[in-house]
């Protein structure tokens, strides 16, 4: 009865040492798993970002494109019409304000969508926390029972051992 208490009593240690040892993992890989959410959101950003640039170029050549043929045909008329120069420059003047207004509102945009993702970045580390103390609380209530199981058994023992000696 003895042996089987004491090979009992070695089993829940090395149980709790394995649980320590699942603490440990577990806080590693948490760690793991928040650099590589910092790396996936900076890459999100970086995409965003280029995605939006890409598209931003593309405009700009569409519009340096207009606005080369404008200027080509505002030369061809340069010595026929005076005044269609004063009325193509105020044109001009008006799609580059549009443009900086334009380029104004991307970056409030591109703004905005940075601080939201830092929001959501900051949400996902915290739960990620909160869910690895839960863990860890979990492990140590396990331990917990561990431990009263093998001093319920060394309790159920003596009182045992003190029955046998009364009843002699």
């Amino acid at each position: 009865m003895s042996e089987d208490f004491e090979f009992q009593k070695r089993l829940i240690h090395q149980f709790s040492a394995v649980l320590d040892g699942m603490k440990t993992l577990n806080g590693n890989i948490s760690e793991n798993i928040g650099a590589i959410g910092r790396f996936e959101s900076e890459f999100t950003k970086l995409s965003r970002q280029n995605t939006q640039v890409r598209g931003d170029v593309l405009e700009m050549r569409s519009e340096h494109t207009l606005f080369r043929s404008d200027f080509a045909q505002f030369r061809t008329d340069v010595t026929h019409r005076f005044d269609a120069l004063a009325h193509r420059l105020e044109a001009i003047e008006r799609r580059l304000e549009a443009l900086a207004q334009r380029l104004e509102a991307l970056h409030h945009r591109m703004e905005d969508i940075e601080n939201t993702l830092d929001a959501n970045s900051e949400h996902i580390r915290e739960m990620r926390i909160e869910l690895r103390s839960q863990y860890n609380d979990i492990l140590t209530a396990l331990q917990g029972g561990l431990q009263n199981t093998t001093a319920l058994s060394d309790l159920t023992e003596r009182v045992e051992a003190l029955e046998r000696r009364a009843g002699m």
